[in-house]
């Protein structure tokens, strides 16, 4: 027999699968060679335990790490410190697989192997993710369970059901915690996403920038609104403000970021608000996407003086917040400064579309509405909407409305400004979101990176900052239809998302996204964002929130699990009584009416011994059973064949007692 301290074949099993389960959701996040890696010791590892290897010796598992380590530093040179942390930590927990033989070693590698399925969340919070570490704790703990389990105890699955059981055992206080405790801000943070590629707009806009997102489904961010929705037409997120023409790309100028924190100052209007929630995915970028205009913010954030939404640091986890919006536009603020820089233009280039603006501004009698009439009325002739424009180079604006003549909204909003600008019209680029999916099964609104968008907003006298779509002028149906039906016959539209793609057109395959996208809101607005609910919530199942009704709401559900499992364990102490020794005590308590009762002390050898002297006709019987009693309790021999020869031996002898 192995010593205690040697792990079994079935621990190795279930040690092999645990390893699995714990490094295959870090797939995207840490370098394809760790993978390799993975490979190399788990198959090392079991052409040892088939005996066709030896342990690689110790100047091999240093030079395994000489060479692991500057890898990880080149891996991770421009990326996350954290990502790298973790990617150092799974290279140690898989090199430490090529000495696991003992059971100090199992522990070490089960014990790092619950970070690591815990460090999963830095990187995917989903259901399904969660559901996955929740099976892949209960396999750790049930190869923890198999490390201290003999090579006799052959039944494989007893591990998992018993881990399984533990974990539901644990549910109802997990519930309790998670209502009632606080969530504690870390003592320190960490920026889990550095060096993450965020899908979403970026602070600046070139020709194809905007169109190229409307490959990817990912989910921009979600609203719930509290009573009245906009309709689709009038449903702009504002997101951020391109000022700044280089002759190639929009840009955020240096002067808006410097006027970070300066406060937008709006006309009151009388139109509708509109009161709803954002949960906002990362974007590693400072701005908050709402609803054009926002009148009324959190504290953590700021209304600029180009009425976007800031906070001081960028988003790099989800975030909740709520917004209060109206339709109506109005300010009458533009200082000396900020007209220069809605002006601005390269000293050169576009020689063609500064022409135009000149003979437009002559023939309009320098009147700004009817430039802006002839502006739009341009794009209605020869202009075309599409997904994939052709490149332009050089003077891209000349290009795009003198030869191409098809784009995308970027392409018509910078089209647009370069032409309102050359008139002497103070003029902007608004890059954000248009649209939205309403989902009628939980009346949330989901918008999607293919519902990116770009529109400009132009300084009218005596009216302000007015909005202005020129992609509305070649596809109306672009703000008045949802994404998904426009763009659904495009080769390019979700080019990465096929399965997004595929669910187009079929109301099943739909439904089915509806229920899930339903189910996932509820789980970040719920869960990841318990804290901003946990108040509120308390309050409506408390009545109100005292330090006695606290307590007890702590107390009632613990004193109730604690009961029932003690009620388990005294129940369970009474019925799991041992086969083995049940049908020895039935067979002492036929022998006790003969006298030969088995003593104190006195072992089951001895005591059919004695039985064998004053029964002769008992021996063979009587020997056979302590002989089976002895292998299955000191020789590690439990097998249910010579359980099945112990309680057929024990029948006999007891037919054969004689009755005094």
């Amino acid at each position: 027999m192995k010593p205690l301290c040697q792990l079994t074949r079935n621990t190795m099993i279930w040690m092999i699968v645990t390893i699995l389960m714990v490094i295959l959701p870090f797939a995207g996040h840490i370098p394809s060679w760790i993978y390799a890696l993975a490979l190399l010791t788990i198959g090392w590892r079991l052409m040892v335990h088939r005996g066709r290897l030896d342990f690689p010796p110790g100047w091999l598992r240093l030079m395994l790490v000489a060479v692991c380590l500057p890898a990880l530093f080149f891996s991770f040179k421009q990326g996350s410190t954290l990502g790298a942390t973790v990617a150092l930590l799974l290279v140690g927990f898989l090199i430490k697989l090529l000495e696991l033989y003992q059971r100090r070693d199992a522990l070490v590698v089960l014990f790092i192997a619950y970070i690591l399925a815990a460090s999963v969340f830095l990187f995917n919070q989903s259901i399904p993710m969660a559901l996955y570490i929740l099976l892949t704790l209960i396999v750790i703990t049930a190869t923890l369970n198999t490390v201290y389990r003999s090579e006799q105890e052959s039944n494989f699955w007893h591990p998992i059901k018993r881990s399984a059981l533990l974990y539901m055992q644990a549910i109802p206080l997990m519930l309790v915690m998670f209502l009632i405790f606080p969530r504690i801000p870390p003592l320190w943070s960490v920026d889990p996403d550095a060096g993450q590629a965020f899908s979403g707009l970026s602070d600046s806009m070139a020709p194809g920038d905007v169109s190229r997102l409307t490959r990817s489904a990912e989910i921009a961010f979600r609203v719930t609104f509290e009573g009245a929705v906009p309709v689709a037409s009038q449903r702009y997120w504002r997101g951020v403000i391109y000022d700044q023409f280089d002759g190639r790309s929009w840009r955020r100028s240096e002067q808006a970021e410097s006027q970070f924190f300066a406060k937008a100052a709006l006309r009151q209007t009388q139109t509708e608000r509109y009161r709803y929630q954002v949960i906002m995915e990362p974007t590693a970028q400072r701005w908050r996407y709402a609803l054009d205009l926002p009148q009324q913010v959190p504290a953590n954030l700021v209304r600029n003086r180009d009425f976007t939404l800031s906070a001081a640091e960028p988003l790099m986890q989800r975030s909740q917040y709520r917004i209060t919006s109206a339709l109506d536009y109005g300010s009458w603020l533009l200082s000396e400064s900020e007209s220069q820089r809605y002006l601005q233009l390269p000293a050169s280039g576009n020689p063609r579309s500064r022409k135009l603006a000149r003979d437009w501004l002559q023939a309009t009698a320098d009147d700004q509405f009817k430039f802006i009439s002839r502006l739009l009325q341009h794009f209605t002739r020869r202009f075309s909407y599409t997904l994939e424009p052709p490149g332009l180079q050089g003077d891209s604006i000349d290009q795009f409305l003198f030869q191409t003549q098809r784009g995308f909204c970027g392409h018509y909003a910078g089209a647009s400004v370069f032409l309102l600008r050359a008139a002497g019209i103070p003029a902007r680029v608004v890059g954000g979101y248009q649209g939205g999916e309403l989902n009628p099964l939980d009346g949330s609104m989901t918008i999607r990176q293919y519902e990116a968008h770009a529109w400009i907003e132009v300084w009218l006298k005596g009216q302000g900052w007015q909005r202005l779509d020129p992609t509305a002028m070649v596809a109306p149906e672009r703000v008045e239809q949802p994404a998904q039906q426009l763009f659904g016959t495009e080769s390019g539209f979700l080019a990465d998302a096929l399965l997004a793609r595929a669910s187009l057109g079929n109301r099943w395959l739909q439904q089915m996204r509806w229920q899930y996208d339903a189910l996932n809101y509820g789980w970040h607005r719920w869960v990841l964002n318990f804290e901003n609910e946990q108040l509120n919530l308390l309050e409506r199942l408390l009545g109100g929130i005292s330090v006695l009704k606290m307590l007890m709401l702590l107390m009632i559900p613990a004193v109730i699990v604690l009961l029932l499992l003690s009620y388990s364990l005294l129940s369970g102490r009474r019925s799991a009584v041992d086969p083995v020794e049940r049908c020895i005590a039935r067979l002492n308590c036929k022998l006790a009416r003969l006298g030969l009762q088995r003593g104190c002390g006195e072992t089951v050898t001895d005591h059919a011994r004695r039985v064998a002297e004053v029964v002769p006709e008992l021996a063979v019987e009587i020997h056979e059973v302590a002989a089976c009693y002895e292998q299955i309790r000191y020789a590690g021999n439990a097998s249910e064949q010579v359980k099945k020869q112990l309680y057929k031996a024990a029948d006999r002898c007891y037919a054969q007692i004689p009755l005094r």
